[in-house]
């Protein structure tokens, strides 16, 4: 994959390895079944399956740089890339999510994560994506980071210049 703004590529001994933090399973195949993503669906960073979105059957391939098959090796167009992306090369990761996909759904992460970044928006709008839908929820409980930042997930498509939808799941 031919990346543009960023090259550093995730290295099994970077600090890239040291955020992994696995979404609720309960949590991601809500935020699947609420999408309903069709055709080729890839999770770009499975980690441990049964808790990730993988585990969901929407899912027709994944890739895990852990066990040697690393996102950025991947070549293949997908009708969807849906993950919780790695924070320490996130912005490598959307870059290498909107190469490749025609939907990106990044999630959970901090609502700041994407749209409190200029470069990002400007690279998410080179790429021709719009932000379709925002879904925010609590913060899982622990082991899960309690950050004090609200959580979200973004649904990123090629070629949207729609509205953008706002989701809440928060019972506070």
């Amino acid at each position: 994959m031919q990346l543009t703004h960023y090259k550093k590529k995730a290295h099994k001994d970077n600090k890239a390895y040291s955020d992994v933090v696995m979404s609720p399973k309960e949590l991601a195949h809500r935020i699947v079944d609420h999408l309903s993503p069709s055709g080729k669906v890839l999770e770009p960073c499975r980690g441990d399956a049964p808790y990730s979105y993988y585990s969901h059957p929407a899912f027709t391939d994944w890739c895990e740089a852990r066990e040697n098959k690393n996102f950025f090796d991947w070549t293949e167009h997908v009708d969807w890339t849906i993950t919780n992306p790695p924070y320490s090369i996130f912005a490598q990761f959307l870059e290498a999510c909107l190469v490749v996909s025609d939907n990106v759904v990044l999630g959970p992460i901090h609502t700041t994560m994407l749209i409190s970044s200029k470069k990002r928006m400007r690279m998410m709008k080179a790429y021709g994506f719009g932000i379709k839908e925002i879904i925010i929820f609590d913060t899982p409980i622990k082991p899960w980071p309690q950050t004090g930042f609200q959580y979200c997930v973004y649904h990123l498509k090629k070629g949207w210049q729609g509205n953008i939808t706002f989701t809440d799941w928060t019972t506070q």
